[in-house]
């Protein structure tokens, strides 16, 4: 009798075991798929180089005077130091338009332009895989984070004063890479460039030929000489992985 006590939880727990493997069985067959039609391949390189394309919007800032609206090209090296995770290095110069405004003439024709002005976009990048080093379905989307410095040239008719100079910048973006095959990617990102622009005081005082009697007509009355602004930044670019 003991004996047969102590056979009976074998067999129960040897038919349980055997259960529960048929049942892994027939949910792997059910979500798995056979190695040559899995959606997910593996990036095996780790470094790319792109060169991109962009197209970058905004207004200006509330007067305008900030770079806005151009295109703009260059190059970017990745490199991708754990799965989900790679950074990047940027570089990237284009022609901007951007309105002048001087405070000393009149209110009528004080605002002139658009005139351009030429920005170069020195930037690092920290950007999360979401599929980790493999793509799905030949596409590996991210988001990243970037910082870098905005390095304006001088705009030769511009006599008012202000001046963009350099500019630290913050760029959260969103997009997704495309691996037709294992070293060639299409890359597209959409991001939002963030800087402060900081305006001349003079911008606060009137103009002294045409004063405002009821009204202020100073190129700023509310007393604010600073402002964040920026623009979207959309990018393409084709990469070579290796």
């Amino acid at each position: 009798m003991p004996m047969r006590l102590f056979r009976l939880p074998i067999r129960r727990a040897l038919l349980a075991l055997a259960l529960l493997t048929a049942g892994a069985s027939v949910a792997r067959a059910q979500v798995g798929h056979p190695p040559g039609d899995s959606p997910y391949q593996d990036l095996i390189q780790r470094q790319s180089f792109t060169p991109i394309f962009g197209s970058f919007g905004g207004n200006g800032g509330k007067l305008g005077i900030g770079p806005h609206r151009g295109t703009t090209y260059g190059l970017r090296y990745d490199i991708r130091v754990s799965n989900p995770v790679q950074f990047g290095f940027g570089l990237s110069t284009g022609n901007f338009d951007r309105l002048i405004v001087d405070a000393d003439d009149s209110v009528a024709t004080r605002v002139k332009g658009p005139v351009t002005q030429s920005v170069t976009l020195i930037g690092l990048t920290l950007q999360w895989n979401l599929t980790g080093a493999k793509t799905w379905h030949n596409l590996a989307p991210y988001w990243s984070g970037g910082l870098g410095i905005a390095i304006a040239g001088k705009t030769a008719a511009d006599t008012s004063g202000y001046s963009f100079g350099k500019k630290f910048y913050l760029t959260p973006a969103i997009g997704v890479r495309y691996f037709p095959t294992r070293r060639l990617h299409l890359r597209l990102e959409a991001g939002q460039v963030f800087w402060k622009l900081k305006y001349p005081t003079a911008y606060l005082d009137q103009p002294a030929d045409q004063p405002g009697t009821t009204t202020s007509n100073a190129v700023i009355t509310d007393g604010k000489i600073d402002q964040w602004t920026g623009g979207r930044w959309l990018v393409a670019g084709l990469g070579y992985s290796f």
